[in-house]
């Protein structure tokens, strides 16, 4: 199919197209290129196939963008891959929800061909966003598309720095701005700048304003924090007052605090401890309240509080 589009042999690639029995995606690119209105809803695609779907179908687009095809069908498609992407990072953060409740990851259930996700669905979605930024007019579904990709990076946490989910939040923050969701980038934003900023901050009573707080945040993670509060203070026009941190980097005194404060949280969270009183696997972690980790105790994931994080974009998801 990549050869004939290639060669613009049209006709050719409609034959093929027709008669090809998957995936869905064949099947709307052929009525596309035979001029008829194509309306994909959710149920256009099966469930499973989301991933293979979307995959297929960057790759046809991909080679039709090179082609001749007319701008109006390659537009088409491109708008029935976004809204497939929509879809399948919806039904990917509803996976994540199901495995978490059964105290698993949705990384761990590879094996069950329901569950079964490609890490590579979240590369594939800033390379369609790169192509269509060299387009105009493609704000909003640029903007669908950053929303996408964040929604499955919040779903495959474990698997990910926290600093790069800060990134994909950043660029979905970016994208809704550019089509006028204000509001809604700045309630990014202001998440953002809570769940990373240092933990000895996050943790303080705020009575002694004038003491200094000690700052073990990795440098991506710092700049993850700053870009959010400049584009924070930009769109809000508020300036946050700064807190006192010195960073570990900077202070013998401040690394050997972190250094305590770390070894604290590995004794209570002794992950071998928790296997004699609980399967992990089989039964959920106990959570005291809704923003608990939903992370295995004494994983670098539960000791940095990324937990937090994940849930708030879980709430902000299902706002939008």
């Amino acid at each position: 199919m990549i050869e004939l589009i290639r060669e613009n042999k049209f006709e050719e690639l409609k034959e093929v197209l027709k008669n090809s029995e998957h995936p869905r995606v064949h099947y709307f690119l052929a009525e596309i290129l035979n001029g008829k209105e194509v309306e994909i809803k959710d149920e256009s695609f099966l469930p499973p196939q989301y991933q293979t779907e979307f995959l297929e179908g960057l790759q046809l687009y991909k080679a039709l963008e090179q082609s001749s095809i007319g701008t109006d069908s390659l537009r088409k498609f491109s708008n029935l891959l976004v809204h497939l992407s929509f879809i399948m990072s919806s039904y990917i953060h509803v996976l994540s929800d199901e495995a978490m409740s059964q105290g698993v990851y949705l990384t761990d259930l590879g094996h069950i061909k329901e569950y079964k996700l490609n890490p590579e669905i979240r590369g594939r979605i800033q390379e369609f966003i790169d192509l269509l930024k060299t387009k105009s007019g493609e704000e909003k579904a640029i903007a669908n598309l950053a929303s996408a990709k964040a929604k499955i990076s919040s779903s495959i946490g474990n698997i990910l720095e926290k600093y790069e989910i800060g990134d994909d939040m950043l660029q979905f923050a970016q994208y809704f701005e550019n089509v006028g969701e204000i509001e809604i980038a700045i309630r990014i934003h202001q998440g953002i700048m809570n769940d990373f900023e240092c933990d000895s901050v996050k943790l303080s009573s705020g009575l002694i304003p004038e003491m200094s707080h000690v700052d073990d945040r990795p440098e991506e993670e710092i700049e993850v924090f700053n870009k959010a509060k400049m584009h924070y203070e930009r769109l809000t026009g508020h300036e946050i007052e700064e807190p006192n941190r010195v960073h570990v980097k900077d202070s013998p005194a401040a690394q050997n605090l972190a250094e305590i404060d770390s070894s604290q949280n590995e004794n209570i969270h002794n992950p071998e401890e928790q296997k004699k009183t609980s399967d992990y696997k089989s039964t959920p972690a106990e959570k005291p309240e809704a923003m608990a980790s939903p992370y295995p105790p004494g994983t670098r994931q539960n000791t940095e509080s990324k937990a937090g994080f994940l849930e708030k974009l879980k709430r902000i998801f299902r706002k939008n």
